[in-house]
């Protein structure tokens, strides 16, 4: 019998600390993806894009005094919180003969990988907002 494999909220939330928002966003996706929850999975990458889009637009004006480990301690927390109320727990993911966990080494590159991804992303909306004039990006 061919098992389902998903994330636990501890490998979401330790990946979306590696990978940041993007890799959140892959993981609860995933995990309704293994669910065949069609609605969860739109509704993820709808909501997960926009919060996505407005981090990286509005971290260039961010004040110099903000906490560093907000946005890491905030994706930590809404991760695991989304896996253990929407999709299951780790008792839950042990307890059912369909699932069983991914492996962390594909948690750790899944998260590099989101994490470059998302340092481009931010690097152009840098390069964009310098070269329209609204900051001055540092070379």
């Amino acid at each position: 019998m061919l098992k389902n494999k998903v994330y636990s909220p501890m490998q979401g939330a330790l990946g979306g600390f590696l990978g940041g928002p993007l890799a959140s966003l892959y993981f609860i996706k995933q995990n309704y993806s293994a669910l065949n929850n069609d609605e969860g999975m739109s509704k993820t990458l709808l909501l997960g894009g926009v919060v996505i889009f407005v981090l990286l637009v509005v971290l260039p004006f961010l004040p110099e005094k903000f906490p560093n480990m907000a946005i890491p301690i905030a994706t930590i927390i809404t991760t695991r919180l989304i896996i253990e109320k929407y999709q299951f727990s780790k008792e839950d993911i042990l307890s059912n003969e369909e699932l069983s966990f991914q492996s962390n080494w594909k948690v750790f590159w899944v998260s590099l990988l989101s994490l470059v991804i998302l340092i481009m992303l931010f690097l152009s909306i840098m390069f964009l907002l310098d070269l329209l004039g609204i900051i001055n990006f540092i070379y």
